[in-house]
């Protein structure tokens, strides 16, 4: 796999994190897995090295997102601070009490969010914008009641680590659909919370691959150098994101995310079918 096109995936990753609040693993994820297959890791090795690079490049790519929407006002922060704690509490238990368990169908759990997923976004799809003809939407309201904030993290964390899915998936439209909070801030608040949840993870898999069998560019279950082959161009493509969600109308937007999300339900449908 060339230089080249971990650069590509790198500036495909960055924007897709600048543009829909996504944080980009789902391009990371995958390009590392084949890149790392290619090279010969250890396949005992293999899946966490690869999640745990993914979230450096996640990080980092959702760093310059939330730090570019900051910028522009599109960032909600004591919203992502409280759901963004939430969330990493409730990734480290279900972790920790659901999916290291015997009991647990990972396959099952995919049908039920993907089909759960598929139907929201039909909902954002089909629902109007709060102002169709273009540019950002009225500033939302800075305060939200707390267990709503606790909810929305809590679930977005849990399913992330049930089905395997990037946080943004889920944040973008608990924000936007059950907090209610315009399209353009749910993107720029959903970056600013990834960047809690992934440097969690990105601690947890240092620590819990230290020693493991992993290359020398590798700290525990996170291989730095590669990970700043995707994220140095995701860095800049990450600004050209924001300035597209800021240039483009809300309902173009929420679309765009749409088309992800969709994309991303539909893949876990039919790996779980298969």
């Amino acid at each position: 796999m060339s230089l080249l096109f971990l650069i590509l995936a790198g500036l495909i990753g960055g924007f897709l994190a600048g543009l829909i609040g996504v944080g980009g693993g789902i391009v990371f994820a995958p390009v590392l897995f084949f890149y790392f297959q290619a090279a010969g890791v250890d396949p005992a090795v293999l899946p966490p090295l690869t999640i745990g690079t993914s979230l450096l490049c996640t990080l980092l790519a959702s760093l310059a997102s939330a730090w570019f929407q900051l910028r522009r006002g599109a960032v909600l922060g004591s919203v992502a601070l409280s759901v963004g704690a939430f969330s990493a509490l409730a990734v480290f238990l279900t972790t920790r009490y659901v999916t290291t368990q015997p009991w647990y169908d990972k396959e099952a759990f995919q049908i039920v969010f993907s089909l759960v997923l598929l139907t929201v976004v039909a909902r954002m799809v089909l629902s109007r914008a709060r102002r169709p003809d273009g540019g950002t939407e009225s500033p939302p309201p800075r305060h939200h009641p707390w267990p709503m904030l606790a909810a929305a993290g809590t679930a977005a964390g849990a399913v992330s680590s049930a089905a395997g899915v990037g946080g943004g998936v889920v944040l973008v439209p608990a924000y936007n659909s059950f907090l209610k909070i315009p399209i353009h801030y749910a993107v720029g608040t959903s970056s600013a919370t990834i960047v809690l949840i992934a440097a969690v993870g990105v601690v947890t898999y240092v620590a819990t691959g230290w020693g493991a069998p992993v290359p020398t560019s590798a700290l525990g279950f996170v291989d730095v150098g590669r990970a700043l082959l995707l994220a140095v161009p995701a860095v800049p493509a990450a600004r050209l994101g924001v300035w597209t969600a800021h240039r483009i109308p809300t309902t173009a937007l929420r679309r765009s995310f749409a088309a992800i999300a969709a994309f991303v339900a539909l893949r876990l449908l039919w790996n779980a079918l298969n």
